[in-house]
């Protein structure tokens, strides 16, 4: 779609314009020339804006609060938190240390597995 332009018979007018009304009203001439050229220009940005536009893929929507809730990821780390609390109590009580490590280790390794196997799904 092609944007509309003035015509140089317009702009050779309106010198013709000024030279015939003389100086005094060169800056009326000069502010209705400029006034047509910027609504040319106007109308141009927006017909390339439209075609830009129409070029682009829609944006993918943002998920609402109410889906991010729905993620697997943030799910499996609730879950995981909530095993990981006991479990590091009791591995420390009866193993000492070592079970604290081995327990995050654990519950670390399956939600790792259980997020990457949710996505590749």
């Amino acid at each position: 779609m092609s944007a509309p332009a003035i015509p140089p018979d317009d702009v050779a007018a309106s010198l013709r314009a000024g030279r015939d009304l003389g100086p005094d009203y060169d800056d009326a001439i000069a502010a209705s020339l400029a006034e047509r050229l910027e609504q040319t220009i106007d109308e141009r940005v927006r017909h390339h804006l439209a075609d830009v536009a129409a070029q682009q893929p829609a944006a993918p929507q943002r998920k609402s609060n109410t889906e991010a809730w729905k993620s697997p990821r943030l799910i499996m780390g609730i879950i995981a938190m909530g095993v990981l609390i006991p479990l590091s109590a009791i591995a420390g009580a009866i193993v000492g240390p070592a079970g604290i490590l081995m327990s995050w280790i654990g519950v670390v390794v399956i939600y790792v597995i259980a997020v990457v196997g949710i996505h590749r799904a």
